[in-house]
């Protein structure tokens, strides 16, 4: 997908101020991203249970 003008523009700005601020935009990014996904794990691991659930024979007991 191709960035608007706007988004060029608000990522440039970003840049510029993480640069003013000692950091570099693509580690900051990869933070984002790392935070992202460790906000979720929650999410991610009920899903995985329900799928693991949902593919293995009813059992009388399951973990």
């Amino acid at each position: 997908m191709a960035a608007t003008k706007e988004q060029k523009e608000l990522k440039t700005n970003a840049e510029h101020l993480l640069a003013y601020n000692g950091k570099d935009y693509d580690d900051w990014l990869e933070e984002k991203h790392q935070e992202v996904i460790a906000e979720n794990i929650p999410l991610l691991m009920n899903l995985l249970k329900k799928e693991r659930k949902a593919a293995s024979p009813s059992t009388g007991s399951q973990n």
